[in-house]
């Protein structure tokens, strides 16, 4: 009786811990409905309003532009790196960290959906995509460079 005890718990423990290592499915919410500040392991889509108060409070706080049109305007500060580039740049670890904060944007949507989709599948818990790209962030009065 006792072995047959013995193994019922050990079948239910083996059974809980493989549930616990199922792949956490993305998850992405609209601008401004996130009011839990856990953000960690989702893609939050942000406004150009959220992006600037990001900017200003946020010191990990690390914009990319998967645009790969660099030349025709970017957000100051943004880094260029196209989104045909950018899983060479996670791999190869040259100035992408997980543990940093990230907004991606571009102009169009869906290079931006993109790249925020291989930020979460390479581990990057920290993922804001800036809806609406470039041109909400000009539309907004957002600081731009050429």
């Amino acid at each position: 009786m006792k072995k047959v005890l013995l193994v019922v718990a050990l079948l239910v423990i083996v059974v809980g811990l493989a549930g616990c290592g199922a792949p956490k499915q993305p998850v992405t919410t609209d601008p401004g409905l996130d009011t839990t500040g856990d953000t960690n392991g989702t893609i939050v889509e942000v406004d150009a309003k959220k992006v600037e108060e990001l900017i200003q409070t946020d010191r990990d706080l690390i914009i990319i532009d998967v645009s790969g049109k660099w030349a025709e305007g970017h957000i100051v500060g943004a880094l260029d790196t196209p989104l045909d580039k950018l899983q060479e740049i996670i791999n190869g670890n040259f100035t992408l960290s997980a543990s940093k904060h990230y907004v991606v944007y571009s102009h169009d949507e869906e290079s931006s959906k993109k790249a925020a989709q291989m930020l979460l599948t390479s581990s990057f818990s920290v993922i804001n995509r800036l809806v609406g790209g470039y041109d909400a962030w000009v539309a907004n009065g957002g600081y731009t460079e050429k």
